[in-house]
Parts: structure tokens; sequence; C-alpha cells
């Protein structure tokens, strides 16, 4: 069976991984209102450093599923996220990316920034993403990709940067 979960290492070094956790955890927020599983920074796509290597992981993906790349509307990455999990926190709620209020999205990007015994775990495929500085992971979007993230047993922080690919209007992906 296939299950269309790209997972590639060390597309991230760990020098790198730890400049964007200096440059992206004194400016991430918690909101108990709204998020409760993480302080958080909104990373705009067009301005991210490494925006190359997110597009050789869009190529690699077309290249391993080619369906990905036969869909009738344009899809890019149009939002991206630095997420850090204190201790005991995790988004540990079963859920997919694809709702009422994201009915765009088509793949969900994952980049983990620090090492972790634990992961992403999803259901119906018996399949955990661990948590591995430098990797990144691409998967669909859809209630087939429901997933939930592990809390690390070691009581360490964890930092990842999330990211969603979206259908767009032409124009918008330009």
């Amino acid at each position: 069976m296939i299950d269309w979960i790209l997972t590639k290492d060390n597309i991230f070094s760990d020098q790198e991984c730890d400049e964007l956790i200096d440059l992206y955890k004194p400016l991430s927020k918690f909101d108990k209102e709204d998020i409760k599983y993480y302080s958080f920074l909104d990373i705009d796509p067009n301005k991210f450093k490494y925006d190359y290597k997110i597009n050789y992981l869009l190529d690699e993906y077309v290249k391993q599923y080619p369906e990905a790349g036969k869909t009738t509307s344009i899809w890019t990455l149009t939002s991206m996220r630095f997420k850090h999990f204190r201790p005991g926190e995790s988004f540990y709620n079963w859920h997919s990316e694809n709702s009422m209020t994201y009915p765009h999205r088509v793949l969900a990007l994952q980049i983990y920034l620090s090492n972790h015994n634990c992961g992403t775990e999803f259901s119906g495929y018996n399949k955990t993403i661990m948590s591995v500085k430098g990797r990144a992971t691409l998967f669909p979007a859809y209630f087939t990709h429901t997933h939930k993230g592990h809390i690390c047993p070691e009581k360490k922080d964890r930092y990842i940067i999330t990211g969603y690919v979206n259908f767009v209007r032409k124009g918008e992906a330009e």
C-alpha cells in the first residue's frame, strides 16, 4: 500500500536547525485562548531563507508520487509556522489538516529542528515519523492522513516548522 508520505533526512544541517530555533524562538508567542499546545510564530514562505530546500522537497514529492502533479489546479506552499512545544506538550489529538476552515490544503509539511525519542504517528498506516533534527516530511492534508504528535518522553523542548501547500488561483502562485 502506498502511504503518500515523503520523508527526507538531512534536508537541514544541525547548524541550520539551531539557527532557525535561535531566530524564531524569541519571537514566538504562546496564546492560551487559541493555541493551547505550543508557542508559535507565523513565517512568510516567500521570505524563508531556505525556500529552495522546500522547493526541492515539493519536486521530490511529485517525482515519487507523480499523481500529485496531475491536479487540475495549481498548488504551492502558502503558509509556514515555527512551533515550540515545551516539555509535556504535544499536538496529541488525532487530526487532519484539511477542514472547513482550510479547504484548499493539499499537502502538509513538517521540518523537525530537534532530536527526540518521539514523533508524528499516522493512523491507518501503522507508521510513526520520528523527530530527527534536519528531517522533513510531506504528506496529504486529508483525512487519509489523520495524525497526532507524541509527547517527548525525555521531557525536552521540541521545535518544528510546519507548512501547508494549498491550491491557489492562477497568478497567486507567482
